[in-house]
């Protein structure tokens, strides 16, 4: 059944083309008064959204509030969003321009979802190019790159993906030669450096070796007490009193970090995709000439 009074109160405040932040107050009250968002009352929101502008801020606030606790709360489990909520949530904000609203409402679902499919980052980061696209980009248009990027959808994750990697070099051509913060350069360079180093991040790191390492420090026995007591037993200071055992302890330890090292290099594989990217538009942007300086210092 269709909400009448709120379809009435939001053709009320379309007249104008504004909402103030009374008329923000109203709508919040007549879309949460029982705590949970329809997918009419998300319907008529994203509509309203599209009959308004210059609105106060406690709009932009309401509207990015009651997007995501539907989108949240759409799918068969709560706080996991499914394929049905995107494909719907995709086409009713991909049907014209991006506004900052929506842009804001898309990373907010992100970044507070314990899961959602790739399609909604990518998306989001689609919605996020659009925005900025041939325009400078500020500290507050750095940020929103930023949380973009990093938004982790539950996973915990902070690496750089290579779709990712490839959407700010987009990005950077598109707004090269603007009059852009000096943070969205120290961004670009950081992230790109992210994903390369990601690309081979050492055994160290992995997630198996990390969980096998946890499991070996719960152990009770002979675990990390019993192997700590077992070198004083045996007589631990005499043992590193012989020339042999140092030998062997240093030899061991100058290999681990050898590896290590050796880890933390960027390989021929890694430079060559970078270089490429580079040359893919044709010109070599500022952003791009601080990544490969910065680059060679590694």
């Amino acid at each position: 059944m269709r909400n009448l009074a709120l379809q009435t109160l939001a053709d009320q405040l379309a007249d104008d083309k504004t909402i103030s932040a009374d008329e923000a107050l109203e709508l919040r009250k007549a879309v949460f008064p029982d705590g949970v968002v329809s997918r009419e009352e998300a319907e008529m929101l994203i509509s309203l959204a599209a009959r308004v502008a210059n609105s106060d801020a406690a709009w932009s606030h309401a509207f990015v509030e009651a997007i995501t606790d539907h989108v949240l709360a759409a799918g068969a489990y709560p706080g996991h969003v499914d394929e049905a909520t995107v494909s719907w949530l995709t086409t009713r904000f991909g049907k014209e321009g991006p506004r900052e609203t929506e842009v804001e409402a898309v990373l907010k679902i992100l970044e507070r979802a314990e899961s959602a499919p790739e399609y909604l980052s990518a998306f989001a980061r689609e919605r996020v190019g659009a925005l900025l696209a041939l325009a400078p980009v500020g500290a507050a248009e750095t940020e929103t790159v930023r949380r973009c990027l990093y938004a982790s959808s539950g996973s915990g994750r902070i690496s750089v993906t290579e779709d990712e990697a490839r959407w700010l070099f987009a990005l950077d051509a598109a707004t090269d030669g603007c009059a852009n913060h000096v943070s969205w350069g120290d961004l670009f360079v950081k992230a790109i450096l992210n994903h390369l180093m990601a690309r081979k991040a050492p055994a160290l790191l992995e997630a198996n070796a990390m969980m096998a390492r946890q499991a070996w420090l719960a152990k009770s026995t002979p675990g990390v007490m019993g192997m700590l007591g077992g070198m004083f037993q045996k007589g631990w200071q005499a043992k590193t009193r012989n020339a042999n055992e140092l030998e062997g302890w240093e030899a061991h330890y100058e290999a681990a970090n050898g590896a290590a090292e050796a880890d933390a290099q960027l390989k021929l594989a890694e430079i060559a995709w970078t270089v490429g990217m580079t040359k893919e538009d044709g010109k070599r942007t500022a952003n791009e000439a601080a990544l490969l300086a910065e680059m060679r210092n590694i």
